[in-house]
């Protein structure tokens, strides 16, 4: 028979220092989990029906979100809204350079596009011509534009119950 003789003085420190190392490492591995999360803010919506959203940050880079919900995770930083579609086809681009929203960890940025919209007519006469001008506006102010040209849109007048004219607009 062979008999092991251990000290157990040893033996316990042995174990301690292996048991220190292991709560060492999975610390070390924590901290590394924790790090890797990316820091990100939240940019809420304040309209509907947004298809695609595209934000251009002030330190270059781009974000292109498809179908986003009421939030929307971001890193940290100043965005400019540069395009939009709803639902629909319709879409709006950012011509104008409008104002920057910031967001930052601490609490949530707002951003008010997309529907609801509000439909205006604008009629303008030329000697015996009508010029109507159609725009679709969001809730932040944006012109939104048809981006379907399959087939212009048409029109009818009518006086009374009567039907005068009816035609087709032109894009534009």
């Amino acid at each position: 028979m062979c008999y092991l003789q251990v000290d157990k003085r040893r033996c316990a420190k042995l174990l301690s220092l292996v048991f220190f190392c292991i709560v060492v490492a999975g610390l070390c591995n924590a901290q590394e989990a924790v790090a890797k999360e990316p820091v990100t803010g939240v940019l809420e919506f304040e309209g509907t029906h947004l298809d695609y959203i595209e934000l251009h940050a002030k330190d270059g880079h781009v974000e292109r979100i498809t179908r986003p919900e009421e939030t929307v995770k971001l890193p940290p930083g100043e965005y400019r809204l540069q395009q939009v579609q709803l639902k629909g086809g319709y879409l709006w681009r950012n011509m104008a350079q409008g104002d920057w929203v910031t967001v930052a960890m601490d609490k949530p940025a707002t951003l008010k596009v997309g529907a609801p919209l509000v439909p205006t007519i604008k009629v303008q006469r030329e000697g015996r011509l009508l010029r109507l001008s159609y725009e679709l506006h969001g809730i932040g102010g944006e012109t939104y534009i048809d981006s379907d040209r399959g087939e212009p849109p048409t029109f009818a007048v009518y006086k009374g119950d009567k039907q005068i004219t009816s035609g087709e607009f032109e894009f534009g």
